[in-house]
């Protein structure tokens, strides 16, 4: 269980990293909204790319829910979902294979 949280958070970061540089990647993976505002201003754009994570990285599962404000922050600083497929699948090389995995568990959003 512990390899998979740090598989997960590791991955998080590196996806961050590579969409918006080491100096950027985590101030626009933590940024929180004013209060009153929507977690996301696209929902289809989280699901979507809550989906290419889980299909590239594996299942984020309960753990995993710590970085749906990321993946918001990923879509509100407007990084399409076929741009985030292409950085998950260079920052997931494989799908682990554990009972965690998306192929077990099914998707997340």
């Amino acid at each position: 269980m512990m390899g998979h949280r740090s598989h997960i958070d590791n991955s998080v970061e590196l996806i961050g990293n590579l969409l918006f540089g080491s100096a950027g990647g985590p101030m626009v993976l933590k940024a929180v909204r004013p209060a009153g505002e929507p977690l996301v201003d696209d929902w289809s754009c989280l699901k979507s790319t809550v989906r290419t994570f889980e299909s590239q990285c594996g299942s984020l599962a309960q753990y995993g829910m710590k970085h749906m404000r990321s993946f918001a922050n990923i879509c509100n600083a407007g990084i399409v979902p076929e741009a985030m497929a292409k950085v998950a699948a260079q920052a997931c090389t494989s799908i682990p294979t554990n009972p965690w995995s998306a192929t077990h568990k099914g998707f997340s959003a």
